[in-house]
């Protein structure tokens, strides 16, 4: 699970007052919780470079996100992740894994309609967003019904993905069902508490499909 611009604080078990993330809480008391961390990058494309391939995303000289053509070029940058590097997908799936990657994808970005598709860097499958690259198109409405899917699917067989969700991420575009929850809140809280805990109800989600097949 990987999300954009999430706060530190904007969990309810690090204290905050209003936000509800009971799935993500579960996750931090079952698991282990880091504290003190770096990571490689807190831009979108840097960052996912990292966690592909394990490098410092300068080893692959990109340096902020991934844009249109004359934007890489001016920032010193190709206009996509070379699939050619070590990635940890592909290790995945030359182990005996089925991959799948849902959700944002930022290793490239539109006006780019020669990169690589996902299956190029180790994906079984894929479904992929915001016009961030090539592949099978998909909507951040569909991540979690994908990768339900999918762990449905293979669940007699092991399975790596990657679930990029899109919160909390801007655009918001909160759904009333979880706007209903903070309406004390002024505008620009409530919906960002509903983008947060909409997040946790797909995380959840996850979680549950986990139990429900017996993979917990």
């Amino acid at each position: 699970l990987f999300a954009d611009d999430w706060g530190w604080g904007d969990l309810s078990c690090h204290g905050h007052e209003h936000y509800k993330t009971p799935n993500l809480d579960k996750l931090a008391s079952q698991g282990t919780e880091f504290t003190q961390f770096t990571v490689a990058s807190g831009v979108c494309s840097p960052s996912r470079t990292a966690v592909m391939t394990g490098h410092y995303p300068a080893r692959h000289s990109i340096h902020q996100h991934f844009a249109h053509p004359a934007h890489n070029r001016k920032c010193g940058m190709p206009d996509w992740l070379d699939p050619a590097a070590v990635m940890l997908p592909r290790l995945f799936q030359e182990a005996g894994y089925k991959t799948a990657h849902y959700g944002k994808w930022h290793l490239t970005n539109s006006g780019c309609d020669d990169a690589p598709w996902p299956k190029e860097y180790g994906y079984d499958d894929s479904g992929v967003f915001n016009g961030y690259g090539p592949g099978i198109p998909a909507s951040d409405a569909t991540t979690y019904d994908k990768t339900i899917e999918f762990m449905t699917k293979h669940k007699d067989e092991p399975f790596f993905i990657n679930v990029w969700m899109h919160e909390t991420h801007t655009p918001h575009f909160p759904k009333k069902e979880f706007l209903k929850d903070y309406e004390d809140l002024d505008e620009q809280h409530k919906v960002y508490a509903a983008i947060v805990a909409e997040a946790d109800h797909g995380v959840g989600r996850i979680l549950q499909a986990l139990d429900e097949l017996g993979l917990a």
